[in-house]
């Protein structure tokens, strides 16, 4: 089976659901700004300022991690033998080796199937990245029981393959655990 298996699978970014999805941010941001700035009577409720705040903050945090997506000339998901690599959402899980998955899952959630990689520390994971993404993770963790879990959402692929190719690297990676493969990341 190693011999039908390329060693590494990339997975470019979909422009185009990224691109709606950078354009639905920035409306968000746009239409949040207006309410707190020139709505009528919304403005001046000092809880509504701190709320409407909030979303102009998120919502432009978002559609710059979507514009970020769009303008990187690099795949969205590389899988090879020895982890993987997701990068279309601003969590940062950065490299995972599949010597620190003990098992993938299949979820549904409110957004579509999404795919959640239980890990033997999931401290180390939660850990890497800014404080926002730190928190991110952590409410992941809580929820979906891991933190790192992604969907297929911004990638050019059909979940069901997406989670076949997953697999199967994590299969192969596990049969090969004996030591024999190195456990560094791809060049990138």
């Amino acid at each position: 089976m190693t011999g039908e298996m390329p060693s590494e699978v990339a997975i470019p970014v979909s422009r185009s659901k990224v691109g709606f999805l950078a354009t639905a941010s920035l409306a968000m941001a746009v239409a949040g700004a207006w309410m707190l700035l020139a709505a009528p009577g919304v403005g001046s409720n000092p809880f509504h300022q701190v709320v409407l705040g909030f979303g102009v903050f998120f919502f432009l945090l978002l559609a710059y991690g979507h514009l970020r997506t769009l303008t990187a000339n690099e795949p969205g998901l590389v899988i090879n033998r020895q982890g993987f690599l997701f990068r279309p959402t601003g969590l940062a899980f950065g490299w995972v080796d599949w010597a620190d998955v003990s098992e993938i899952r299949e979820g549904l959630g409110r957004g579509g199937a999404f795919l959640s990689l239980r890990l033997y520390d999931p401290q180390k994971y939660i850990a890497r990245g800014n404080g926002l993404q730190r928190l991110a993770k952590s409410i992941n963790w809580r929820l979906a029981g891991s933190p790192v879990t992604f969907t297929s959402g911004s990638l050019q692929a059909e979940p069901a393959a997406l989670l076949q190719v997953i697999r199967l690297y994590f299969s192969e990676a596990k049969r090969a655990e004996s030591g024999a493969l190195s456990s560094s990341p791809p060049p990138m």
